[in-house]
């Protein structure tokens, strides 16, 4: 009797099944998507926190905050500068930057955290006193950032302005 080495078919389609199976789970579990989500998220923070910290050593030299009047200024649309002389978006002299930065996904319309369809952009809003500097983000995994900063839970939003966005009545 002749013994024959080799896969049959039965076993070469539960093989095929079996590793397609742990490739779904492991791209269930990797998510690409959102994780790119996460990292521009990141850098969102991460630009505000770089903004904010400009800013708060400005005032603490004793410059006055630029104003925007209570209109938000933003890093879309013809013209928007990204300087930090005073006549970028966010109107003050901030020496600690190189330029101001602009939202990754900045002038794309796409989905926040909410499922909002949203414009990507950075705005500022000042009316000479306080500021904000607002947002939106689009990773599942910083849904609460929305609640935790200022009584607008449809922006993620630092400055010194109490109640953020509401303050200025936005």
């Amino acid at each position: 009797m002749r013994k024959t080495s080799g896969l049959t078919v039965l076993e070469l389609v539960f093989s095929v099944g079996l590793v397609f199976i742990l490739a779904a789970v492991a791209f269930w579990a990797v998510n690409p998507l959102e994780r790119f989500k996460q990292n521009r998220d990141r850098e969102r923070m991460a630009d505000f926190e770089a903004i904010r910290a400009a800013i708060d050593s400005q005032i603490s030299a004793g410059q006055i905050l630029g104003t925007t009047f209570g209109i938000p200024s933003n890093t879309t649309g013809v013209g928007v500068s990204f300087k930090t002389d005073g006549s970028g978006w966010v109107p003050m002299i901030l020496p600690g930057l190189s330029e101001l930065p602009r939202d990754p996904r900045n002038g794309e319309q796409f989905p926040d955290v909410l499922k909002s369809a949203v414009l990507g952009e950075y705005q500022y809003v000042s009316d000479g006193k306080y500021f904000i500097l607002r947002t939106h983000l689009e990773a599942e995994i910083y849904r609460d950032r929305y609640a935790q900063d200022g009584n607008d839970n449809t922006w993620y939003e630092i400055g010194n302005a109490a109640g953020m966005s509401t303050y200025f009545g936005l």
